[in-house]
């Protein structure tokens, strides 16, 4: 027969160590599981999270990674880089400038100007760039 000892059941699977800790650290325990149940609360919305994300979803969103990666090749070329800073400077040199309504000659008036003829030149060849790259898409 068996030797019949004042110990629930519980107390035979609960680790000595474990039990000294509780009756050590009453209030720690007591917190450590009111806080349980939060850290089940927020498991079980993330398993509803993974959960809803199907297949598709996870494709979409490995799609999204690569295009915004081919962005950064894009905008890494020292081509690009050079074109956004020749931009960004005349931008900024326009914004200086002291801006005047023109009329159509006034148009053909600055079109004698070297620079405004090299101005033009780029925005040809930008608007030929952006033509071709319609093209291949």
């Amino acid at each position: 027969m068996q030797d019949h000892e004042s110990t629930t059941a519980t107390e035979q699977t609960v680790p000595d160590e474990l039990v000294r800790a509780i009756e050590n650290n009453p209030e720690e325990v007591a917190l450590l599981v009111e806080r349980l149940g939060l850290v089940n609360d927020l498991i079980d919305v993330l398993e509803l999270g993974v959960g809803a994300l199907d297949d598709e979803m996870v494709r979409s969103l490995a799609r999204t990674g690569t295009s915004l990666a081919e962005v950064a090749d894009d905008a890494s070329d020292p081509d690009t880089v050079a074109g956004m800073k020749r931009l960004l400077r005349a931008v900024g040199d326009a914004e200086d400038a002291e801006a005047t309504p023109v009329g159509a000659v006034g148009l053909l008036r600055a079109t004698r100007d070297p620079e405004v003829k090299a101005g033009l030149g780029y925005l040809v060849a930008l608007a030929a760039a952006l033509g071709a790259g319609t093209d291949e898409e």
